[in-house]
């Protein structure tokens, strides 16, 4: 990935999917080119075995994301592996690019796809139990797990006090 990033493609980085991205944020949820919500009104397609790896400190897709997300998969794809996984201190380009990334990161993507290629993609339920109890689990604290919410490195409570000084500073002018 380093030697792509440094080598390859250090003055082609592709834009084309920021608009694309830009409706996602705006909408809040995955929507298609034209802004529809046309793919998680259909989970029966996505019958496959998914792993969610978050970053710690991401603020772009917070490790709250891939909690919601892995239950969702879990409650309406009960029969196939899902897994997440939080590495705590990485940011969320961190976890293909980030120094360690080959150590921390990498290991959890080829286990996922060794299982894959195995065979142990699918887990058996027993039948007439359409729901899992821990996919119906909506309560569990995203946070738990990677230090709680106190291992983010930017706080409210900084905010607020950044907030107090910045207005402080500013009417010592006036």
């Amino acid at each position: 990935m380093h030697h792509w990033l440094n080598k390859q493609s250090t003055t082609k980085i592709p834009l084309a999917a920021f608009p694309h991205l830009r409706k996602i944020c705006k909408s809040g949820f995955i929507v298609d080119s034209k802004g529809n919500n046309s793919y998680l009104i259909h989970p029966e397609r996505m019958a496959v075995s998914t792993l969610y790896i978050s970053g710690g400190r991401s603020l772009l897709v917070t490790p709250e994301t891939s909690f919601l997300a892995n239950k969702y998969v879990k409650m309406h794809q009960p029969g196939f592996r899902h897994e997440r996984v939080v590495i705590d201190g990485y940011g969320h380009s961190d976890l293909l690019i980030g120094e360690e990334s080959c150590k921390e990161v990498f290991p959890h993507i080829l286990s996922h796809i060794r299982l894959s290629e195995e065979g142990e993609n699918v887990v058996r339920i027993s039948e007439g139990k359409k729901y899992s109890k821990e996919a119906l689990d909506w309560t569990a604290d995203p946070y738990q797990g990677y230090g709680g919410s106190q291992s983010c490195w930017f706080s409210p409570l900084i905010v607020v006090v950044l907030l107090v000084f910045f207005l402080v500073f500013l009417l010592s002018f006036i």
